[in-house]
This record gives C-alpha cells, structure tokens and sequence, in this order.
C-alpha cells in the first residue's frame, strides 16, 4: 500500500474527522497542500526537491484531476514530509554528547525503532538529576512522535520535557530550553482543536511561564501570551499573562504589539475602545 493510500485510510477509519472528503483524489489534493502551508514552500520548491515539473504539483493539488499521485512519487513525499519535520524539529546544539548523535543519526536513516529502543534504555539508566535529561526527554519523544504522532509514549515524553525547564543551570540550558519550546510550540499549532491541544497549550504555558520566574526574560511572557492566545486557552488565562506584561511594560508599548501582531488577535478587545454613544 502507497503512503498516501495508506494516509487516506487512517483518515476513513477516523471517527470525528476535521474534515470530509469526498473522494481519495480530494483527500490526496489537499495533503499535498497541507505538507506545503506547513512548511512554507512554494510549488516551485516543493517540484525541485520532488524532482518534478511545477506542472505535476500543480496537478497534485488539484482535486479534480483524475489520477491519483502515482506511487513512486506518493514515496518521494513522504521521504520530504520526514525530511522537513526533523529539520523543524531537531537542532544538534554544541557540544552535543554522543547519544544524541546516534539518536539523530537513527532518525535521519529512517530508523524508527532503533531509535525508540536506545532513548527508552538511556532514559532508564541516566539518572534523574543529569543536566542532560531535558534534552534527552525531547529527543525521546521525537524518536516515537516522528512515526506516530499519536504516540502516548511521544506525549509522556513530551509533557516531560516540558515539566523538567527551568531546572538547568549549565551554558547550554537557554539554547537547550529553547529548542524544545519551540519543536512543541510547532506541534501544537498542527493539533486539532479539543482537550489534547489545549493542555498541551497549559503545559507550554507553565514551562514559559516557570522559564520567566527563573531568568526575569520579558520573551519568556510574550512566548505565554502568544501560547494562551492561540492554542486557545481560557480569556482569563490570557489576560492574566496580558495584565502582567501590561504592568512590566507599560499598557501603551503591549498595546502598539498586541495590535500589529495577529498571534495576540485574542486579546485585542482589551485595548479596543468601546464605541461612543449618542
């Protein structure tokens, strides 16, 4: 079974889906579409590195063509899919100890399993005060979420990580932190809506929040904001994060960015003016 019909019988299986489709060739049309939005290619791109004519994208994302993506190529997409998940997902920050090396290594070589198998037996020996085990958590939980993303294993690992910020002192604990705010931040923009997305929202917030109360970095509140407006999380959660960075830096200064960045769309009513009655 090519990947794509295999992607589209996951979908039919689904009982609540996001979306209906009609037909496999509409389903296929806007996969094609959707591995694009999310990683900002242009046809053009996505042709040269499928080594295609913009033409046969163009095709792909078209729902009324008649045939379906050949096999071959249904292949080559999933090999591009991979290729950009673990370049938005993973950064091997130096010195980076050699067991995240080989996890990395095991990754790229499309090695699912191996890689699974070493970060379960390293998590099961390091101990639980290494200054290496946030990162170790997150490369873990993409070791199992990069071949299911609805892996419980990947989420344990994930929230995990999430839990473990703010502990790290070492030179690379910012970068290390950042990394892995990031990498979630980008999967829960992918969630669907429902109670799985917004607690991971909840739990990226903490590790935010946590992050702020340690280092004092007015980006650490902004990055709780931007996570409460848009995953979302309840009003009064985001205009509490609203109201603390409104009394560190002024209400005049929050409002010019609140109002030029669609990220806190959310929370604008608090600085739009009532209209003026008659």
């Amino acid at each position: 079974m090519s990947y794509l019909e295999q992607k589209w019988g996951e979908y039919s299986r689904e009982r609540h889906p996001l979306r209906r489709y009609s037909s496999q060739r509409e389903f296929e049309a806007d996969w094609v579409n959707g591995l694009r939005r999310r990683y900002g290619l242009s046809q053009e791109a996505l042709a040269v590195m499928a080594s295609v004519s913009v033409t046969t994208v163009q095709n792909w994302e078209n729902p009324q063509s008649r045939k379906n993506i050949a096999g071959h190529n249904q292949d080559r997409l999933r090999d591009i899919e991979r290729d950009l998940w673990i370049k938005s997902h993973v950064t091997l920050l130096d010195p980076c100890p050699p067991f995240i090396r080989a996890l990395y290594d095991l990754l790229t070589a499309n090695k699912d399993d191996s890689a699974q198998g070493l970060a379960d037996y390293l998590l099961g020996t390091m101990p639980g005060h290494d200054p290496e085990r946030p990162r170790l958590l997150h490369w873990a939980s993409l070791s199992h979420s990069i071949a299911d993303p609805a892996s419980a294993k990947a989420r344990e690992y994930q929230k995990a990580a999430l839990q473990s910020l703010g502990s790290g002192q070492g030179p690379l604990a910012a970068a290390i932190e950042n990394e892995i705010l990031g990498s979630q931040f980008e999967d829960l923009m992918v969630m669907a809506d429902g109670p799985e997305r917004r607690e991971r929202g909840a739990d990226l917030l903490d590790a935010c929040l946590r992050l702020y109360r340690r280092d004092s970095q007015h980006a650490y509140l902004w990055n709780a904001l931007e996570v409460a407006c848009r995953t979302p999380l309840a009003s009064e959660v985001q205009y509490g994060v609203l109201g603390e960075l409104s009394g560190l830096l002024g209400a005049d200064g929050v409002r010019r960015r609140v109002m030029s960045d669609d990220s806190y769309a959310a929370v604008r009513p608090a600085f739009e003016r009532p209209a003026s009655v008659n």
